[in-house]
C-alpha cells in the first residue's frame, strides 16, 4: 500500500484540496470558490457554512482526480486563513457570519486595547502591535455591540479549529500558529493570556484549546467520511494558518530564507529560533508551525486581492477574451503588463485597497495611484499595481533587516508566483535572487508536511522539507532596474507618509461612513 498525504488550503476566497505523494507531488487537486460579503464600510464577512459546504466538494474531487484508494491517504492538515473566526454554539452551528480578518470594524476598540493594557505591553506579550487584523479586536466588538451572540458563543473558532470539528475533532484544537494571531495568546509560553484576558474582560472559556502543529487531534467520523470521501479514521493533524504552513512549504524552516506569499493577502515571513522583537512594534512575532520555534512576519491585507480588484473592474475585455480562448484572464493580463516600462511611466499605486497592516498598521488607509494622467492606460495601472504590492514588500523586508533578521536567499510563493513578469518585478525592487517553487501551493504543501509528521511518516521538520519542498526555477535581479525602483520606492514610501500626516485617509472613512 502507498503513503499518501492530504493538504487543505481553507483561504480567505477559496479552498484547494491536493493528495501529495511523499515526495511533495501532486496526485489530484480540487478548488472552490466561496465570497466575502461588505455589509458596510471596512466590514468583510463570509458564510461561514458555505467554507464547510464547499470544502467538502473539493475534496471528493480531489480524491477522485488522485484515482488512489482513500485508506491509502494517511492523514489530513489544515492550512487556514487566521483571523477570520466564526462564533459557534455547542453543537457548533454559527451565531453569525463569520468575521474576515480584512475587516477593519473594531477600530475603537484597539483604542480601548491601548488604553486598558497599553501598545506596549500589549506587544510584549503578544508580539502584535495593536490592530484590527487580530481576532481580540472584533471579539470585543461583538460583545459590545451583539451581547446576545456573545453570551450564547461557545467558542469563538477560527477556521482551522472549526472544520478540524467539523471532520471528526472531538473539540476545538487550535494550532500556536493560528492561536498566536487571535491576539490573546502569550508568544514566549505558547498560552493563552490571563492577563490580556482579564484586562480585556473576556471569557478564556469560550477560546479553543492551544496544541502545537503537527498534532494528532482526531480522526475522521462517520459522518464526515460520507460527506468528504476521506476514508473513516484518517488520521486529523493539526495544521496551521497559512502564511506560517507556507512558510514550510517553501522550506522557510532554518534562518536566512525568507518566503514571500502574495495571495489575496500577501505575507513575507521569516524562521527565528529565538523571538525578535521589533522596537518601533511595525512587525510582529508570531508562533511557526515548526513546533516551538517563531517566525516574524509582515500582513498585506490587500496583496494578490489587489490585482483581482483591477481584474474584476477594468479587465472585463479579458476576462471575455480568455472565456473565447480558453485561458486565465491572468496570462493576458500579465502579457499586457509586460509591455509597459518600470515604474509604470510615473504612476505609483499605494496597494493598501483593505487598509493598511505592517509595517504602519493603518487602518484608515486606502488604495491610491498618484502620477495618474491623461496619457495612462489601464495596463499601466496594472503593472503600477503589481508594482506597489512589491514596494510594500520591500518596506517589510527592510524592516526585517533593521531588525536583525538575516536575508540571504527570498522564496516566491502564492498566486503571484505564476506570473513571471510578476517575478521578475520581485527580483527587480528587491534586488535579491528570488527562487520559485514547484509546487505554487506553498501553504497546502506545508500542511501536508505537518499531516506527514503528525502520521510519524518522517522524523521531523527538515527531513520532510527534504523530500516534499522542490525549487523548479530562479529570477535574477537586473540591478540597473532595481537602482530606478530604489528612486521609485522612495516616493511610494513618501507620498504615503504625506496623506498620513494630513489625516487624509482618516477623514475620508470618517466622511464616508457619515
Amino acid at each position: 500500500m502507498k503513503n499518501y498525504i492530504s493538504g487543505i488550503d481553507i483561504g480567505t476566497t477559496g479552498v484547494k484540496v491536493i493528495i501529495f505523494d511523499m515526495e511533495g507531488a501532486t496526485v489530484g487537486s480540487a478548488y472552490r470558490e466561496y465570497p466575502c460579503t461588505f455589509p458596510q464600510s471596512g466590514w468583510v464577512e463570509q458564510d461561514g457554512e458555505m467554507t464547510w459546504q464547499q470544502t467538502c466538494e473539493a475534496t471528493r474531487e480531489a480524491i477522485a482526480k488522485a484515482g488512489v484508494d482513500p485508506a491509502e491517504i494517511r492523514a489530513i492538515g489544515l492550512s487556514t486563513q487566521r483571523c477570520t473566526f466564526t462564533p459557534v454554539d455547542e453543537a457548533g452551528m454559527p451565531l453569525r457570519s463569520a468575521i474576515s480578518w480584512q475587516d477593519s470594524r473594531s477600530f475603537e476598540e484597539c483604542e480601548e486595547i491601548g488604553r486598558l493594557v497599553g501598545a506596549e505591553r500589549y506587544y510584549e506579550i503578544t508580539g502584535l502591535p495593536v490592530g484590527t487584523t487580530w481576532s481580540v479586536s472584533k471579539i470585543m466588538w461583538i460583545k459590545k455591540h451583539q451581547p446576545e451572540i456573545y453570551e450564547k458563543t461557545y467558542k469563538f473558532a477560527m477556521d482551522q479549529e472549526r472544520i478540524l470539528n467539523k471532520l471528526g475533532a472531538e473539540g476545538y484544537f487550535e494550532d500556536w500558529s493560528n492561536g498566536s494571531l487571535q491576539g490573546l495568546m502569550d508568544i514566549k509560553a505558547f498560552e493563552w493570556s490571563d492577563e490580556l484576558i482579564d484586562a480585556l474582560e473576556l471569557d478564556k472559556s469560550k477560546l479553543p484549546d492551544l496544541v502545537p502543529s503537527g498534532k494528532v487531534v482526531g480522526k475522521i467520523s462517520r459522518e464526515s467520511s460520507a460527506l468528504t470521501g476521506f476514508a473513516e479514521g484518517t488520521l486529523l493533524v493539526s495544521g496551521g494558518g497559512d502564511q506560517q504552513c507556507a512558510g514550510i512549504g517553501a522550506g522557510a524552516v532554518k534562518k536566512g530564507t525568507i518566503e514571500v506569499t502574495i495571495g489575496t493577502a500577501g505575507v513575507t515571513l521569516a524562521y527565528m529560533d529565538e523571538p525578535i522583537y521589533d522596537g518601533s512594534m511595525r512587525l510582529p512575532c508570531s508562533a511557526h508551525t515548526v513546533a516551538g520555534k517563531w517566525e516574524t512576519e509582515g500582513l498585506q491585507n490587500a496583496a494578490g486581492s489587489s490585482l483581482k480588484w483591477y481584474r474584476n473592474e477594468f479587465a472585463v475585455p479579458e476576462i471575455e477574451k480568455a472565456k473565447a480562448l480558453g485561458v486565465d484572464p491572468y496570462d493576458l493580463i500579465n502579457e499586457q503588463v509586460e509591455a509597459i516600462a518600470p515604474g509604470s511611466d510615473g504612476l505609483i499605486c499605494i496597494p493598501y485597497f483593505a487598509s493598511s497592516a505592517a509595517p504602519n498598521w493603518d487602518p484608515f488607509a486606502r488604495g491610491t495611484f498618484i502620477g495618474l494622467t491623461l496619457g495612462h492606460s489601464r495596463q499601466a495601472m496594472a503593472r503600477a499595481i503589481m508594482e506597489g504590492v512589491t514596494y510594500e514588500t520591500r518596506e517589510i523586508i527592510d524592516q526585517m533587516i533593521t531588525n536583525g533578521v538575516e536575508v540571504n536567499a527570498i522564496v516566491l510563493s502564492g498566486g503571484a508566483a505564476k506570473s513571471d513578469v510578476w517575478n521578475h518585478i520581485q527580483a527587480d525592487i528587491y534586488g535579491k535572487t528570488c527562487s520559485i517553487l514547484a509546487v505554487e501551493e506553498a501553504t497546502a504543501l506545508g500542511a501536508a508536511v505537518l499531516a506527514a509528521l503528525g502520521a510519524e511518516l518522517y522524523a521531523n521538520v527538515s527531513e520532510a522539507v527534504a523530500h516534499m519542498v522542490k525549487i523548479v526555477a530562479v529570477c535574477e535581479p537586473d540591478m540597473q532596474r532595481h537602482a530606478l525602483y530604489n528612486e521609485y520606492f522612495e516616493i511610494y514610501k513618501d507620498a504615503y507618509q504625506a496623506l498620513r500626516k494630513a489625516d487624509v485617509y482618516e477623514r475620508l472613512v470618517k466622511l464616508a461612513l457619515k
